[in-house]
């Protein structure tokens, strides 16, 4: 006597095996996805970080009165400084959580590139400062060397003569 309550279970391996590959792929998919969105976020953090430094720098080089307390503020705030041509370079490093540390443990640079415009009434200073993370950021950053975090470009004019008077 047949037992009436049979099931049927004639599953093929080949559909077990396609089932199993479509689910292996949407996880790989996902893991990416997941991985992508964790760089994001750090690079997010890192701008936050960047434009709070480079702002700030930004902001008390043009609120200088002379280009003698601004070339002040620069010598006393950054660590190195290198010329390239007509324009002055002065570099700090950070490291993980942004604090200033030595070129060997650095994370990140800031990077602050003077160049002075001599006008007939003063100098104008071109500033451009620039925070880059020394290793590209996974899956983000494909192919480069460095990458860029934050930058701003501004500039500063010296009056060196009082207005009205020639």
């Amino acid at each position: 006597m047949k037992n009436k309550l049979s099931i049927n279970l004639e599953v093929s391996l080949v559909e077990i095996i396609l089932s199993v590959l479509i689910f292996a792929v949407a996880g790989v998919i996902m893991l990416n996805c997941f991985a992508y969105a964790k760089y994001t976020q750090e690079k997010a953090n890192d701008k936050v970080a960047a434009s709070w430094l480079v702002q700030s720098d930004a902001e008390m080089i043009r609120s200088a009165d002379t280009l003698d307390q601004a070339v002040l503020f620069l010598a006393k705030k950054y660590e190195k400084k290198a010329k390239d041509g007509s324009s002055d370079i002065y570099t700090n490093y950070y490291d993980k959580d942004w604090k200033p540390c030595s070129e060997e443990e650095q994370e990140y640079t800031l990077n602050t590139v003077i160049s002075l415009d001599e006008k007939e009434y003063g100098e104008f200073m071109d500033i451009k400062i620039t925070a880059e993370k020394s290793k590209p950021y996974p899956f983000i950053d494909k192919g480069k060397l460095t990458s860029p975090v934050y930058s701003i470009e501004t500039g500063k004019f010296f009056q060196t003569l009082e207005s009205g008077r020639q």
